[in-house]
């Protein structure tokens, strides 16, 4: 999960009950500018500036805790530095600012933080210009308070952020800076009289038991309503693309893209769903023969005789039906591509007169005399190991060189996870384009299943969740798998990429804690270690 993934229809939705609006498990109370305007007059008039500033630093500095527990409870990010940036799109939906962060230094085995961060149209800066007009001073301290508690929360050290340049001030942006409190000149003890709060251990402690009992809360109501409504969409007619971010992926569409202008025969290999018939189509596209036609057949999908009619043809009288003379694929497909899907699964026989057809670049059709030139580009694909065929004798050698010419690897979804949420919000698009997504606990178990089907089943999924859903928000409930398959293919799922021993231990203990909803007792007794092991342990997985 990377940051930039946030969206804010999946982390904002209504109580089933009240009908209260939640940011996550949060109960959100809309306030208007105008309204937090009059609150800064009443309190810089009551207490002065001073005190006012210590009053919205300290609110936002429990709004940046809270904020940065939850979010990082429900989402399991790629690294600590992408949960810190997820603060960006956090303050945008609040609409406190739109924020860049710069200068972000990040040391993982003291998990030391500095950075900077530049913010446009601070809600706190409108608000002062128009009541009090210019400053002299900064004022933005909510924003200066929430990256404060958002960035003590990621790196379980104290962090003081300080506002060093306000557009009241006259300034294009307001800047921020971060870092430990030490470094700042202050001692802790000033700093958390200051914030009015304890250690930060024992402020996270206390504000995780409140978030737990709003989740709790929000999870019984949703209990109460759930599946009452069903209701469907049609799907969209959305252009066809490859969707990933993963570097797998990255390196096979590269690859792809310098081939495809080239005439060389190319052999795509992967499992079963992995979308090998769409980079064909790809590389198709990408070639001058996009004009040309794409045409595909599934070599394990028809009997030896009836494929070999089809790939090459035959005249009237070659067997019985045939009435007319029939051209093959090859020929058919022109100047255009030919795509042999499963071309694993072609009896010896035929592959002897496709190794004839890929060498002397023409066909004879079943029952003709005359051969027929052809001028289609070659590009087949199979889901086994044709290397592994060949030493069994059941795949010619020559014809395996013959193919893999040029040869593309597709990787399983299950070693590119991190295309797993992409694809999953582009097949839903796709099934209801303004649906407001996937909860976070869909996403971890999305992101936790071992997807023996890949991308085809993760397309059937996401129906069938979207059946379920109706056009209410997707959960875990609405998945197809079963938790009995689920708990039985995750613990297969965890060594999948053969990781190492501490972090397998790390994947289970995550594992564990979503079992039990974040409840860290439980976790422990489950595990057989002490609540402060496994505070210690969750510690050093976020430090990583």
């Amino acid at each position: 999960m990377r940051a930039e993934d946030l969206r804010i229809n999946e982390l904002v939705s209504l109580a089933p009950e009240s009908g209260f609006p939640l940011f996550l498990s949060h109960r959100i109370m809309l306030v208007s500018m105008a309204g937090l305007g009059r609150l800064a007059k009443d309190l810089v008039r009551s207490f002065g500036f001073e005190k006012m500033d210590v009053v919205f630093t300290r609110f936002g500095y429990e709004v940046g805790m809270a904020t940065a527990l939850t979010i990082s409870d429900l989402y399991a990010f790629e690294s600590p530095v992408e949960e810190f940036k997820s603060v960006c799109a956090l303050t945008a939906m609040a609409g406190m600012a739109t924020t860049e962060l710069k200068e972000i230094d990040y040391r993982p085995e003291t998990r030391h933080l500095t950075f900077r961060a530049v913010c446009r149209d601070s809600f706190e800066a409108s608000i002062w210009k128009h009541n009090f007009g210019p400053s002299e001073e900064p004022i933005c301290g909510i924003m200066a308070g929430v990256l404060g508690g958002f960035a003590s929360t990621v790196t379980g050290i104290e962090m003081l952020v300080r506002e060093t340049a306000c557009q009241t001030q006259g300034h294009e942006a307001c800047v921020f800076e971060g870092k430990p409190v030490t470094e700042w000149g202050l001692q802790p003890e000033e700093v958390r009289q200051y914030f009015a709060i304890d250690t930060i251990n024992e402020e996270l402690e206390r504000m995780r038991s409140t978030i737990d009992q709003a989740r709790k809360e929000v999870a019984r109501q949703s209990a109460q309503i759930r599946m009452l409504k069903r209701q469907g969409a049609r799907p969209g007619k959305e252009e066809e693309g490859i969707i990933f971010r993963s570097e797998s992926m990255a390196r096979v569409l590269t690859l792809a893209e310098k081939v495809a202008p080239t005439r060389s025969t190319v052999l795509i290999q992967g499992e079963s769903g992995t979308g090998k018939e769409v980079l064909a189509q790809f590389i198709h596209r990408r070639s001058n023969r996009i004009d040309d036609p794409f045409l595909a057949i599934n070599c394990a999908a028809l009997p030896p005789n009836l494929l070999e009619s089809e790939l090459f043809g035959h005249v009237k009288g070659a067997f019985t039906g045939a009435d007319s003379d029939k051209r093959g694929l090859f020929v058919e497909a022109g100047q255009g591509t030919l795509f042999l899907d499963e071309v694993g699964e072609l009896p010896l026989e035929l592959q002897a007169k496709l190794l004839r057809a890929l060498q002397e670049k023409e066909v004879r059709p079943v029952g003709g005399v005359r051969d027929l030139p052809i001028h289609a580009r070659i590009i087949a694909a199979t889901n086994r190991d044709l290397k592994e065929m060949v030493a069994g004798n059941q795949f010619r050698e020559d014809l395996f060189y013959r193919l893999a010419v040029f040869p593309l690897m597709v990787t399983p979804l299950r070693q590119r996870r991190q295309d797993i949420l992409l694809l999953a919000r582009h097949f839903l698009n796709r099934q209801s384009a303004q649906h407001p997504g996937f909860s976070p606990g869909a996403v971890r178990k999305m992101e936790a299943y071992a997807w023996p089907g890949n991308v085809r089943e993760l397309e059937n999924w996401v129906e069938y969740a979207h059946i379920m859903a109706g056009e209410e928000r997707i959960g875990p409930e609405h998945l197809p798998l079963s938790e009995a398959e689920y708990e039985k293919d995750t613990v297969s799922g965890l060594t999948m990429d053969q990781p190492t021993l501490e972090t397998l231990e790390g994947r289970y203990i995550r594992q564990v804690l979503s079992r039990t909803e974040g409840n860290k007792t439980e976790t422990a007794k489950i595990l057989g270690i002490s609540i402060s092991t496994l505070w210690r342990r969750l510690k050093e997985e976020k430090g990583k």
